[in-house]
């Protein structure tokens, strides 16, 4: 290991906001590599065996194995409960309002120490291995990105990604497969209650952990999909790697190459050329009490993230 920072794009959000071909998409520039979940690491790679990004069980996938033999020894000599059990004491949610003062954070610190310093090993064994300067890291849990900042040899900057809710909550009503897990055929689904006011609590909570407009990049997806070239400019700036070339292979398009995501959406298992567009189906077959229930109960954000209480039914492109 070298005595250089290792340096972590954390992207912070909620769910299915559109982080998983962003972060593949950032994986495709040299020097890059996504990581995928690393929230869910000792859970869905270690214990559960889910499947990587390449197509492997995680156990069996060359990187991760390198991976966790170069941090700890092997994939079997790091306890992975225990890790989770760390994680748990001082990284969920309810954790966040200690985390906004300087008493809870160094208590928190305290509690999880075992846990950040394996967090650093596997950190930086994932940038030996990899070859990479820029590891990007699609947990979107605030409290989980949080901790990672108390890494001393980590330096984590973070990308705010935001959609808007009733899209979001749109695609968590909808059932989709789960193709990486034998336990569930299906991915978890949420009301649009629950969207909503999950929506609410983690951009919330982004706003309060990173509050200057130096320590954070808040972009929205549908602005991703619309000029991909300027948002990916402004996030290499953020990064200090504005001389790194883009991912685009067209004005709309990015071409996808095998990944080792340990976990994510299913779509983290897609490859070759991706064109990205904006994906207006909620806004003709959402049901209109699911759609009011979303805009009424996040209406003070939607107009703090530019997005509008009212919204006509649009040509739907999925991208």
């Amino acid at each position: 290991m070298d005595n250089v920072s290792t340096k972590v794009l954390y992207v912070a959000g909620f769910g299915r906001s559109g982080s998983t071909i962003l972060s593949n998409s950032l994986g495709q520039i040299g020097g890059f590599f996504s990581a995928g979940e690393l929230n869910f690491i000792w859970k869905h790679a270690l214990i559960e065996n889910r499947l990587c990004g390449c197509g492997r069980p995680s156990r069996e996938c060359p990187v991760w194995r390198s991976v966790f033999d170069e941090a700890f020894g092997g994939m079997d000599k790091v306890d992975a409960r225990e890790m989770m059990r760390l994680q748990a004491s001082g990284a969920r949610t309810r954790h966040i309002p200690r985390m906004l003062t300087a008493g809870g954070r160094e208590s928190l610190k305290g509690r999880m120490g075992k846990f950040l310093d394996a967090s650093a090993r596997l950190y930086e064994a994932i940038k030996s291995v990899t070859g990479s300067r820029v590891i990007v890291d699609s947990s979107k849990e605030p409290a989980y990105g949080y901790a990672m900042g108390m890494v001393p040899e980590l330096d984590v900057r973070v990308l705010h990604l935001i959609r808007d809710p009733r899209a979001a909550a749109y695609s968590w009503l909808k059932k989709k497969a789960q193709p990486d897990s034998e336990d569930r055929e299906f991915m978890h689904q949420k009301s649009a209650l629950d969207s909503a006011l999950l929506w609410d609590a983690w951009n919330a909570a982004i706003e309060a952990l990173w509050r200057g407009p130096d320590d954070h990049l808040r972009l929205r997806y549908e602005d991703f999909v619309s000029s991909p070239k300027n948002s990916f400019e402004r996030i290499l700036d953020m990064l200090g790697e504005s001389e790194a070339g883009l991912p685009l292979t067209g004005a709309q398009e990015v071409k996808l190459g095998v990944s080792h995501t340990v976990s994510g959406n299913p779509n983290r298992f897609d490859t070759g050329a991706v064109t990205l567009r904006q994906d207006h189906e909620w806004t003709k077959k959402m049901k209109p009490r699911d759609r009011n229930v979303v805009t009424g109960l996040t209406l003070p954000l939607l107009a703090l993230y530019g997005y509008r209480a009212a919204v006509s039914p649009q040509r739907s492109a999925k991208g």
